[in-house]
């Protein structure tokens, strides 16, 4: 039964709930609350949250918009077809944006699914003691996930911690700080409620654990200028050594992006349909012919430029292509495009939402930041350096240090998980380094606008 969990059936839960999720994209209030019989069993119980899962992994931002448009955004990627949208996130534009061309929509969809799980199991009766622990750990952790990609898009927006049309239809925009603090909330309580390992999922890691909920407190730890506690919580991760190992150089460029790979601590479901075996990421980026009418990005030139000669993710996680005399070199560290491909491979490919390089990185950012343990975070940084097959560092020097661990983000992490973007923001940069490569920068383009037709629906949301 638990692995059903993942299968992402329509069942009660969305017969239910279709029309109720509106309420949260602040633009058709309905007066509807969750309904006790979903919560009568431990299986109605599990079908919620399936439907949870379900709509987060038909989340265009988080299948397209985090690792494609968020490097449009920053300035790894380089769109080459005329269609509005992309073109506005390649020159940081975002003038035709309609309620479906954003995540805030998609995300408080989400939310609202998360929140009628706690309310749900909260409120009514019915479900054992395990399942209701578990499933509200596992909402919590959702919550918290989509307030943090909404926060860095948007920095303040509405903060919706229930399913109550009248209350929430008008609220204003929250702080960022009262967002980040009930972030770290949920994040907690997941992570003391959550088992140590993957047994809920039969070993899946489309799942979530108590790690899945230390790394990402780790980030926003991180985030939020609290670097003893992004230090406390990546080690937790790390130190999991039984559930969590970095994938070897002889192997990273097939073992790394694929499903339940040892790097991984959460992924994405499969999109569309849970037996599909490849990700939204490689039929975006790679063409479907050798044709310039095929080929819609390619990396920029000044990204190439930073690796090395003997960097093994030039090599292994981009694909070279000549299409009509001329070179162009787009992100393949999926090796995809469709189901078909992948299956005559027998290689499932998923996203990652979280990985353990990201720990290395974090703990290595946080000691330089605390100034106690350089040479521990020398170690870390050297961690992913190392794999890719590149010199090890020895400086000990902690702005050197700092502007090493910011460019091993850029190299490790491109095309992923809106990391280029939110680091440029969240370090200061975007407005030091976007303007040289984009002549219609303005410093406003940091926070994407919410959708007017959303801000019709509800005006307290403008500023």
């Amino acid at each position: 039964m638990k692995a059903k969990i993942f299968k992402f059936t329509i069942g009660l839960f969305a017969i239910v709930f279709m029309g109720c999720e509106k309420m949260i994209e602040i633009n058709s209030p309905l007066n509807e609350t969750p309904s006790a019989g979903v919560y009568t069993t431990d299986k109605i119980a599990l079908s919620a949250l399936s439907g949870m899962y379900g709509r987060f992994s038909q989340t265009s931002f988080q299948t397209t918009g985090l690792p494609v448009y968020t490097s449009l955004m920053a300035d790894d990627l380089r769109y080459l077809a005329t269609v509005t949208a992309p073109q506005e996130y390649n020159t940081n534009t975002y003038t035709a944006l309609t309620a479906s061309a954003e995540p805030f929509t998609e995300f408080y969809q989400v939310i609202y699914r998360t929140n009628a799980i706690i309310e749900g199991l909260t409120t009514y009766a019915g479900t054992s003691a395990a399942i209701n622990k578990q499933l509200i750990a596992e909402a919590k952790l959702m919550r918290g996930y989509a307030y943090f990609i909404l926060v860095n898009f948007y920095g303040e927006v509405p903060l919706v911690l229930q399913t109550d049309a009248n209350v929430t239809a008008y609220l204003p925009r929250e702080t960022v700080a009262n967002i980040y603090k009930q972030i770290i909330s949920d994040l907690i309580d997941a992570k003391a409620n959550l088992r140590s390992d993957y047994s809920f999922t039969n070993g899946d890691r489309l799942g979530v654990n108590k790690f899945t909920a230390a790394a990402l407190l780790a980030r926003v730890y991180l985030y939020t200028g609290n670097y003893s506690m992004a230090e406390e919580n990546s080690t937790e991760v790390i130190q999991a050594t039984n559930l969590y190992t970095m994938v070897s150089t002889a192997t990273m460029g097939t073992a790394l992006f694929v499903k339940n790979s040892s790097e991984s601590i959460w992924q994405l479901p499969q999109p569309v349909s849970a037996t599909n075996q490849y990700t939204v990421e490689g039929s975006v980026f790679l063409p479907s012919s050798n044709t310039v009418a095929a080929l819609f990005y390619q990396l920029q030139p000044s990204f190439l430029s930073i690796f090395t000669g003997t960097d093994r993710r030039r090599t292994l996680w981009m694909r070279d292509l000549t299409i009509a005399g001329n070179q162009y070199v787009v992100p393949a560290k999926f090796k995809y495009r469709t189901h078909s491909e992948a299956l005559a491979a027998n290689v499932t490919e998923s996203q990652i939402i979280l990985r353990l390089a990201e720990q290395y990185l974090i703990r290595a950012e946080a000691r330089v930041r605390i100034g106690t343990n350089i040479s521990g975070a020398l170690t870390d940084l050297n961690v992913t350096r190392l794999r890719a097959d590149i010199p090890a560092l020895t400086t000990t020097n902690p702005s050197v240090l700092l502007d090493e661990i910011a460019l091993e983000y850029r190299k490790e992490f491109f095309c992923e998980q809106a990391f280029r973007w939110f680091n440029l923001k969240r370090t200061g940069q975007a407005d030091v380094v976007l303007p040289l490569l984009k002549p219609t920068w303005k410093p406003e383009a940091k926070f994407y606008p919410i959708a007017q037709s959303i801000i019709n629906n509800n005006p307290n949301l403008i500023k």
